[in-house]
């Protein structure tokens, strides 16, 4: 139900921005909504709006026009200098709304801009509505690697020690540190480090996902496909003794369904999941608390299995990936890892 109500709400909010917009690209978004989750169509009809919006604020041909009276004649007017300007423009800082300093985009987010825009006028240039596709003729930016952080072994021992025990919490921290959320984090944690799902998929997580008679936990993966991730025997352990000896005490209601919940009973947020993980991350590990995040314990899963098994696409299996080159953002440049892939090129 969790999945599914996240899925709808995306697919909510992206029908209400695409009211608003002209009829072609309603038309886009239904030809693509069939095929794509409600999280992407939610992020490339905001992306989309962006764009239309900067068009009707600094485009001399646009200004004078509605959102909803451009037409795909007004489309084949943009050139690839136009696809530029705008790109500039998301390049430029820009004031927070909160007013504290600047803000600016990343290559990345400017690489989904340009994926969002490339798939809408590679749709009107199939159906025949444009000659050509502007945004094929802009040079796409290089993003930079960025570093991988993951934990070592030894941290991630102190990580677990500390969700368990509370040692290097402070006072005030201590005082919410009682035994269900002792039960409850160590669950939390060990099941990121064991099984490299994703934050979402743990918050998702109902009762009736865990199989401990085949050691498996079912997960809604990226895209609405569906998985198996498998536990360990300390893993499975630590999880029934929270749902049998912990998960109670938060008194839930009866029908309520989720594995992992908050303090009022009912399903924990991702945004709950993020905060302990970092205030455990700055009583174990402080040097590296402001970079570990719920994924980057996923990261730490992806890199124990590939140093240990040498297999990138055994890993892409288990990390839920439809593409091995997602897989192998996760390779660092480390000795043992760089060791570990050796024979990948004699396959």
């Amino acid at each position: 139900m969790y999945k599914e109500d996240r899925e709808n709400e995306a697919r909510f909010r992206a029908e209400a921005i695409n009211r608003e917009m002209p009829r072609f690209v309603r038309s886009f978004f239904m030809s693509e909504e069939n095929h794509l989750s409600g999280m992407t169509l939610y992020s490339y009809a905001s992306q989309l709006k962006t764009f239309f919006d900067f068009l009707l604020e600094n485009n001399p041909y646009f200004s004078k026009k509605g959102l909803k009276e451009i037409t795909v004649e007004d489309m084949a007017k943009l050139t690839d200098e136009d696809i530029a300007e705008f790109l500039h423009d998301l390049r430029m800082p820009k004031e927070r709304k909160s007013n504290k300093g600047l803000s600016v985009c990343s290559e990345t987010t400017i690489m989904h801009y340009m994926v969002s825009l490339n798939r809408l006028f590679s749709y009107l240039t199939a159906h025949g509505y444009l000659s050509l596709n502007p945004v094929e003729m802009i040079k796409r930016g290089r993003v930079k690697k960025k570093e991988i952080i993951y934990l070592e072994k030894d941290e991630k021992q102190d990580l677990i020690n500390t969700v368990s025990t509370g040692d290097g919490l402070t006072k005030n921290q201590l005082k919410f540190h009682d035994i269900k959320a002792s039960k409850r984090d160590t669950a939390i944690c060990t099941i990121f480090l064991d099984t490299g799902i994703r934050v979402s998929e743990l918050v998702g997580m109902n009762l009736n996902d865990v199989n401990f008679s085949k050691h498996g936990i079912n997960v809604h993966r990226k895209g609405g496909n569906f998985d198996t991730v498998y536990m360990s025997d300390n893993a499975e352990k630590i999880l029934s003794d929270y749902i049998e000896n912990g998960r109670g005490l938060y008194k839930p209601d009866r029908n309520e369904t989720a594995v992992f919940l908050n303090r009022s009973g009912n399903r924990i947020s991702v945004r709950s999941v993020e905060k302990l993980v970092k205030k455990y991350m700055y009583g174990c590990v402080p040097d590296k608390a402001e970079k570990i995040t719920p994924h980057k314990l996923r990261t730490t899963f992806a890199e124990t299995m590939l140093i240990k098994t040498g297999d990138v696409e055994k890993v892409q299996k288990l990390m839920g990936h439809s593409s091995i080159s997602s897989t192998m953002h996760y390779v660092t440049s480390t000795e043992a890892s760089i060791e570990a892939v050796r024979n990948l090129s004699q396959d």
